[in-house]
């Protein structure tokens, strides 16, 4: 390689790295801001969201309508990324029915806190207690907050472990 091409070569690895640090400063600090991100990890939400997509949230004290993008902590302690659909009250309780967008029904829910049944289409569903949602996708408009595909970097980490 010639030296123009090393001194091209070292100018687009320098532009790359400054650009990696300016973007892992804006994900920290957003983070601090009772915010945070997550990364998509599946197809219930396509088309609007899609395997690897990194998704800005904020905190649920701002509130959680039905049509909002949530992130909450299934029974399992796996993470999910769906639609708010229904909002009804047990008990004192805020809860959530949540459907991705791509999924032909809803989350089951936690039946032994959201006890009261929510029907849909026929079958029946419980709610997602407010203390388990973990954020509110950010969106401008109809448009969640996002950098498509960035997020794969960690779903590719994860596969290797």
């Amino acid at each position: 390689m010639s030296a123009r091409g090393i001194k091209i070569v070292g100018v687009i690895v320098n532009v790359l790295l400054a650009a990696s640090a300016g973007l892992i400063g804006v994900l920290y600090g957003f983070s601090l801001v009772k915010g945070g991100f997550a990364v998509v990890d599946g197809r219930s939400m396509e088309p609007l969201l899609h395997t690897g997509d990194l998704v800005f949230m904020r905190d649920v004290d701002g509130g959680i309508d039905v049509g909002s993008v949530v992130v909450y902590r299934d029974p399992s302690g796996k993470y999910i990324i769906h639609r708010v659909i229904a909002v009804y009250e047990y008990k004192g309780i805020d809860c959530y029915v949540i459907k991705g967008d791509n999924n032909y029904m809803p989350d089951l829910g936690y039946p032994s806190v959201c006890k009261k049944p929510y029907r849909y289409g026929g079958i029946t569903v419980y709610g997602v207690p407010e203390d388990k949602i973990v954020g509110v996708v950010i969106s401008i408009g109809s448009n969640p907050l996002k950098i498509p595909y960035l997020g794969g970097l960690t779903l590719a980490y994860k596969g290797f472990r």
